[in-house]
């Protein structure tokens, strides 16, 4: 596995759509990325269970940036907050350059 990306969101809805857009990308440019998400209410139960290389905070859940940067920071992942533009056009070429650089 090349990386693996955590997107954390509020409830979930729009992670699962984004989730679906980012593995197109990834297969139509054979990464071998494995994509998930999360809600906020559940990111402790999901980074006690697997090792993350990135963090994709959705712009929903960007007013919890300390309470999920104290969640993360044991982690050694890389926190990437998604603009609020490229979350609403789902620009995902774009999010996933910033967890590549």
């Amino acid at each position: 596995m090349d990386k693996s990306i955590l997107i954390v969101c509020e409830t979930g809805i729009s992670a699962a759509l984004l989730v679906s857009k980012m593995l197109e990308v990834v297969r139509k440019r054979d990464l071998d990325y494995d994509i998930d998400y999360s809600p906020v209410s559940r990111l402790d139960e999901k980074i006690a269970a697997k090792s993350y290389d990135a963090f994709l905070i959705t712009p929903q859940v960007a007013r919890y940036q300390e309470k999920i940067s104290a969640q993360i920071q044991k982690e050694s992942g890389k926190i990437v907050y998604i603009q609020p533009e490229d979350f609403q056009y789902m620009n995902v070429e774009k999010m996933l350059r910033s967890v590549i650089e």
